[in-house]
């Protein structure tokens, strides 16, 4: 299966750190008869991106590549495709500007990501951590091309795009804010 090694490096940007959630410590690659698509979330926010709008044709992929192995996967200016195989019942290879690495993937099974996907958005402004909404000015910059753009949500999630040539989003978690919030500068500051 061809991997677009921009989605892989860009889906990784959102990759959970905590030891407990060994789980989400990859990029899921996940393909059927209904597509192919490249997820990763911390919990707090999730990216996913479609292979391509062509059904995938082969079995049935439900794999999570480790961080540590994405992230030793170089862009090429010219090459921005890897390509993902299947060596073994417990390894895959990922092969890419003449590179090949073989890794055990995690052993785990990823979220059902597609549930916290809002359906629609009510425009309604929240607030988000200001270093997650920086890793989606990040994510842009790895996909090479786009503008970040968010759908506000209230206290939902907020949809995350990146333009029309992008065939993928990402969604934030708002914070729970749990004080008041002030609506003016202090008086010291406006003097």
């Amino acid at each position: 299966m061809q991997l677009n090694i921009r989605f892989l490096k860009a889906a990784a940007l959102a990759v959970s750190k905590e030891e407990t959630r060994y789980y989400l410590k990859g990029v899921a690659v996940q393909a059927d008869a209904k597509g192919a698509y490249l997820i990763a979330t911390d919990g707090h926010r999730l990216l996913a991106f479609c292979q391509s709008r062509e059904c995938y044709g082969g079995e049935p992929i439900n794999i999570i590549i480790p961080a540590d192995i994405v992230a030793g996967v170089k862009l090429n200016k010219h090459v921005e495709i890897a390509e993902l195989t299947q060596e073994s019942a417990t390894h895959w290879r990922l092969d890419y500007v003449g590179t090949s690495v073989i890794f055990a993937p995690i052993d785990g099974t990823f979220p059902d990501w597609r549930r916290i996907i809002p359906k629609e958005t009510d425009g309604k402004p929240a607030q988000f951590n200001p270093a997650y909404v920086g890793d989606f000015a990040k994510v842009t910059k790895a996909l090479g091309q786009g503008q970040t753009a968010f759908a506000y949500n209230g206290d939902g999630p907020a949809l995350v795009t990146f333009g029309d040539d992008i065939d993928g989003f990402g969604v934030l978690m708002p914070m729970r804010i749990k004080r008041e919030i002030p609506t003016r500068a202090p008086a010291w500051a406006t003097v």
